[in-house]
């Protein structure tokens, strides 16, 4: 009988299940994408992403944390639509065990639906991005499964392991609560009148506390490993005591101004107040997830645009083959934009000799990379200078940049000399030619310039693993590196912004059915349903800006770390187009909130003049 009539709460209440539904499929999906990327054998296994590994795994521990917190908020929004159905259950004479098992029931059941569901959704999804990431890492496709199985066991067994728990903390919830606490629950608040003292002190220890973390991370030079712990801590403790008490203290400024007295707005300001104060730690939590967001995107789209940069550094040669085959050279007459130059060398003994003439003929092209002032290479300084054979001869460094261009059984040999056409004619061993192609862009020329190393590569026969025939091989590294960070960074930037912004709508749902009531009287003395809705989308706002300010600040102040360490150059233009398209996929959440939290306390009985 029990579970009939739960199951009838469940139907009354259809349209709070659907959105609590769809946020756990989402949740569910984003993890599942996750992890049949980084969980994929032939993935991890690939030689062009060992360097990523750790990213993918940093990237997994980081969204496991905020999947946990974004089931909490959901788990809290399941008590808070679930609590006056069982308080009147036990009312009519239910016993509360009973009661907490079938919350548990009901809590375990949504979320083995809601997992189920989400990884197909996430299934259909990976399908789609997969394409996308092996293009990025330039890896081949072969062997990537979209339906991969150790992923939906680990997606499973962790989303299952969430609802289990929380089924066990609702269970408590319910057994240890009586009845008179749990039809009072929506109406009750802990809410209490804060000291202006304790406020004005909170908020310089905010306004404080955030400033000593931007400065640790600005003089990250400086402070060294303690930079990032400190500002870690500082941002958290000063983010909550803004969120608890600087705005609060503007909010009391504004109920005192003349703006206060019109329309809805002391309304609307005392709502606001009341919703912060009550809000205080999922706003704080909202604001840091949204740095953390925009930073990730921000900071890997910009590790990314450094590949090209990085790898011209190293170079200015994309590929140099040795005695290159029929094959090969019909390959490079493909390439777009190109710049070919051929030398002549020999091998006597342990030493390389060139023929200086063809260096006379066409120089030697050369990356000069500046050091800045702490003694890293500044890339944005970096040019390329031509050198005639005398040049080369007299510079070390340069003949070291030249061995590179070779197979490695050339590269070990112990000295480099440039000789004239005459003596090179004397030497008694055949001549090898090592041909040099510069290209515009390396991206544009990717497959081409992979099927030209792949096939050197099986012609030489090496495996010592170093590094040769151009800066190409040291792109797809960089590539596969630099790219996993990108295709991590916007993935996570995006799975936090969903989860973030649902969470926050959660909290803001699981307050509907008290707020109607207040609506209602709105409705009652005659206050028009536009100017209702008025104030609700003033409200939602606030709720939705105040973390998005703050985050935005973070995150204009976190990349100075990111500067200063020296792994990125100039990342604001790029934060800029991403904070753009951020703030558009945020607003949407915005409309959604305010429509459904609308559509649950907006009378829908109109007042006629």
């Amino acid at each position: 009988m029990l579970f009939k009539l739960s199951l009838a709460g469940i139907r009354s209440r259809f349209k709070d299940y659907l959105v609590l539904f769809s946020g756990l499929v989402m949740a569910s999906a984003i993890f599942y994408m996750f992890e049949a990327i980084s969980t994929n054998d032939s993935f991890v296994e690939s030689t062009s992403v060992q360097s990523a590994k750790f990213v993918f795994i940093f990237g997994a521990v980081l969204l496991a944390l905020i999947t946990l917190v974004y089931v909490s908020y959901a788990n809290t929004f399941l008590l808070t639509m679930r609590k006056h159905d069982y308080g009147v259950f036990m009312m009519l004479g239910a016993r509360p065990r009973k009661i907490g098992l079938l919350i548990t029931l009901e809590t375990v059941m949504i979320g083995l639906i809601s997992t189920v569901i989400g990884i197909l959704f996430g299934t259909a999804i990976t399908k789609l991005l997969s394409g996308y990431l092996f293009d990025k890492l330039a890896l081949p496709t072969s062997g990537f499964q979209a339906i991969y199985p150790k992923a939906i066991i680990y997606t499973l067994v962790f989303f299952m392991i969430l609802f289990f728990i929380s089924g066990l903390f609702n269970h408590r919830t319910f057994v240890k609560s009586s009845a008179l606490d749990l039809l009072k629950s929506e109406s009750s608040t802990n809410w209490k009148r804060p000291k202006k003292v304790v406020l004005w002190v909170e908020a310089v220890l905010g306004v404080i506390l955030l400033a000593v973390g931007y400065l640790s991370m600005y003089e990250i030079q400086t402070l060294k490993l303690i930079a990032i712990p400190l500002a870690l801590v500082t941002i958290v403790l000063g983010t909550y005591f803004i969120f608890n008490s600087f705005f609060v203290a503007i909010l009391n400024g504004l109920q005192k101004s003349k703006l206060a007295a019109k329309g809805l707005n002391t309304f609307t300001i005392s709502q606001l107040k009341f919703r912060i104060n009550d809000f205080t730690k999922i706003l704080s939590v909202v604001s840091l997830l949204f740095a953390l967001a925009l930073g990730a995107i921000t900071v890997g789209v910009g590790f990314a645009q450094r590949i090209p940069e990085i790898a011209q550094a190293q170079g200015a040669y994309a590929i140099a083959v040795k005695n290159p085959s029929h094959k090969i050279n019909q390959w490079i007459t493909q390439l777009d934009d190109k710049q070919v130059t051929n030398y002549q060398y020999k091998r006597v003994g342990n030493t390389i000799y060139f023929d200086a003439n063809g260096f006379n003929q066409t120089p030697y092209k050369y990356v000069d990379v500046k050091s800045n002032s702490d003694g890293e290479m500044d890339f944005a300084k970096t040019k390329i200078v031509t050198l005639t054979a005398s040049q080369v001869s007299h510079n070390d460094e340069v003949k070291s940049s030249l061995a590179r261009m070779l197979p490695p059984k050339d590269q070990f040999a112990k000295s480099f000399k440039l000789v004239s056409e005459t003596q090179f004619a004397t030497l008694a061993t055949p001549s090898n030619k090592l041909r040099l192609v510069r290209v515009k862009s390396m991206d544009a020329n990717y497959d081409t310039l992979n099927k030209i190393t792949n096939e050197q590569a099986k012609q030489v026969a090496d495996k010592s693993g170093i590094p040769f025939g151009g800066i190409f091989s040291n792109y797809t590294i960089l590539k596969s590196l630099l790219g996993s960070f990108e295709f991590i960074g916007i993935f996570l930037g995006i799975a936090f912004l969903a989860m973030l912004a649902s969470c926050l709508m959660f909290k803001i749902l699981s307050g509907t059915t008290a707020d109607a009531r207040r609506y209602e009287m709105l409705n009652k003395i005659g206050v028009r349903r536009s100017v209702a809705k008025r104030s609700i989308n003033l409200q939602i706002l606030g709720l939705f800006v105040l973390p998005a300010v703050l985050g935005i600040i973070d995150v204009a102040f976190g990349l100075q770390l990111f500067i200063k360490g020296g792994l990125l150059d100039q990342p604001y233009p790029v934060f800029g187009w991403s904070l753009i398209a951020f703030l558009v996929l945020y607003c949407v959440y915005y409309i959604v909130t305010i429509k459904i939290y609308q559509g649950f306390v907006v009378p829908k009985t109109k007042i006629k003049k």
